[in-house]
């Protein structure tokens, strides 16, 4: 079967929203409550593909995976003490793979997508937060050579919001 990552269109964002829904359940079910029926909602995903931003990891005709991709830091990472301060930085949000095909790498995939495009885009360096409970994430970034920076908590939530930061370089994609 055959697998690219692409930008998605408009006509996806029904299926895109399915996959959102499972991951939800699957969150839920394990315990977190970072996702939820208003985040990330329809109008922010639209939002994501209409500035193109929003890419697919396609399996076949299914899409197995998402990520977006932009320069859009939350309010709270000027708290963060960051270890590249020269940008521009690219930024990534709302990674999911299905449920029916996590673990078999298409996180890993869509990182290091993210990675290429950002090293071909001229940014200095990746950032992204998740949230505390998110097990499997906090692990990941890790072992693919993010460093945790610092946290930060969103008074509607209990928990903190992990932050995580990769210098790049060419070098490390020789």
């Amino acid at each position: 079967m055959s697998s690219r990552i692409r930008q998605a269109v408009q006509e996806e964002l029904d299926e895109i929203m399915e996959l959102i829904a499972l991951c939800v359940q699957v969150m839920q079910a394990g315990g977190s409550d970072q996702w939820d029926e208003t985040y990330p909602n329809r109008d922010i995903i639209g939002a994501d593909i209409a500035q193109g931003n929003l890419y697919i990891y396609q399996e076949g005709a299914a899409i197995a995976g998402i990520l977006a991709l932009d320069e859009n830091q939350a309010e709270e990472y000027k708290a963060i003490d960051w270890s590249v301060t020269e940008g521009p930085h690219l930024l990534m949000h709302r990674l999911a793979v299905h449920p029916q095909v996590q673990g078999k790498g298409i996180a890993r995939k869509l990182i290091n997508f993210a990675e290429d495009y950002a090293l071909q885009g001229g940014y200095t360096s990746m950032r992204m937060d998740t949230y505390a409970k998110n097990e499997k994430i906090l692990a990941l970034y890790p072992r693919l050579g993010y460093e945790r920076r610092g946290e930060f908590f969103l008074s509607e939530r209990k928990l903190a919001f992990p932050v995580f930061e990769k210098r790049l370089s060419q070098k490390d994609k020789l």
